[in-house]
Parts: C-alpha cells; structure tokens; sequence
C-alpha cells in the first residue's frame, strides 16, 4: 500500500458514515456532510480557512461546505459524517467556522465498537445541531434514490417544478440539485465497492459516465482519487432493517 494511500475500514449508512482509517494525501474539499474527526494516535492538523490543530482525543467538527484537507499522512483517524438526510436538520452551519468539540463527545467517539454504535452516536450528534427540519418530500425521494439520475427525474418525483426544487434543496442542502445527486451518485459508487473491489464497477454502480468522471468528482467532494482514497478501504454496509 502506497504512503500516499488512505487505509482502513468505511461503514457507510443513510445519510451517515464512520470511517476509522490512517490519513493519506488529500487535497482541499468540501462536502455535504458534516464532518467530526478525531485523531485516535495523536494530533490531527486541519487546513481549512486557518490552520489548526487537533490534540488526540479532542474532536473536531467541520461543518458541510468548509474547504479543508487533514494531516499528517499516517495518522490514525476516526470521523464520522453526518448530512440531512439522516439529521433531518437543515446545514445551518454550512461554511462555518471549525468547532472544538466537548470532552464527553470526543470520549463517546473515541470508544464506538461497532456499527450500532456509531449509527446511535451519529444521531444524538445530529440532536444537537442547530437549524429546522428539511422538506420531507426530499425525505422521501431519498427512499429511492437509485432512481434520481437527474435533476429533472427528481423534480418530476415530487411533483415539483425545477425551480422550486432547486430553491427547496438549496435552502435545506446548501447547493442546487445537480450537486446534491453527485453527492448520492458518489454514496452509491462507494457502496458498490462491498460488493466489487473494482473501481470501474464502482463507477458504473454510481451512475458516472466513465472512471475519469467518478475521478474529477470524488476530488471535488473528498479531496482523493479512487486510488488513493478508495482502494485501501474495507467497505461495509450498514442496514439496520
């Protein structure tokens, strides 16, 4: 495994996902989730409009839409991401400013074991961020995303004119609707790789049109390639139906 590689292991749930892995190299991004990190075998250094650092055992929260990398290569990590889908909150923090996080919150992140746990964890995180409940008729939609390929196919899910759902998921995503279905696209593509180490079925699982596409995207929203950020991972999918 290349020092540039990400390793380790990614649970990924609806609207949640934990990953316990060794930081690789990673270039600025931003997503739709809100990320915490904590860096399990010492500090954890996060770039974002300043730099700061994490001591170990102290979380940070990086709020959906804040430009960051982390660092140092090799550290290990803990993060969970939580986005509305699973909160059902609104990202009223989007683009804030990095949060130290309390020390019973850290504790409780720190000794997750299991998928159930974190799944529990994420929630009462979500419990505590500020901001409204968003349209549940997004809510619903997301119940058969596979099927939301393009802006207009979910526009025409909910009945909808595109500019009203571009004003409905922009309020409650922060980001127009093509984005928000590259963020699902990119969620399904990594879900894909449980079942086939295989990034170009992953790709194709996710719906991109090609292996250099599901690239520039997974960039864009995590600062890796596939390479470096997917192919040393343990994917596993978490389904507590």
């Amino acid at each position: 495994m290349s020092a540039r590689a990400w390793s380790g292991a990614l649970v990924i749930g609806v609207g949640w996902a934990m990953l316990d892995a060794q930081i690789g190299e990673n270039d600025g991004h931003a997503h739709l989730a809100h990320q915490i990190i904590l860096g399990l075998d010492g500090a954890v250094v996060i770039t974002a409009a300043s730099e700061i650092t994490a001591p170990k055992d102290r979380a940070v929260l990086i709020p959906a839409g804040q430009t960051h990398a982390v660092g140092p290569k090799g550290r290990q990590t803990r993060s969970v991401y939580v986005d509305p889908r699973f909160s059902g909150v609104r990202n009223d923090l989007k683009d804030g400013p990095l949060v130290f996080l309390h020390d019973d919150v850290s504790t409780a992140l720190r000794d997750i074991g299991n998928a159930d746990q974190a799944r529990h964890w994420a929630r009462m995180f979500a419990g505590r961020l500020p901001g409204s409940a968003i349209d549940a008729r997004l809510q619903t939609a997301f119940e058969n995303a596979d099927a939301l390929t393009s802006p207009a196919a979910l526009a025409r899910a909910l009945s909808l004119s595109p500019s009203r759902l571009r004003d409905i998921v922009v309020s409650d995503f922060g980001v127009p609707p093509s984005k928000l279905l590259q963020w699902l696209q990119l969620l399904g593509a990594a879900k894909a790789l449980e079942a086939s180490a295989s990034l170009a079925d992953a790709a194709a699982a996710g719906g991109f049109s090609d292996q250099a596409h599901f690239t520039r995207r997974l960039r864009q929203w995590f600062g890796v390639t596939p390479k470096v950020g997917l192919s040393g991972l343990e994917v596993s999918i978490d389904d507590p139906i």
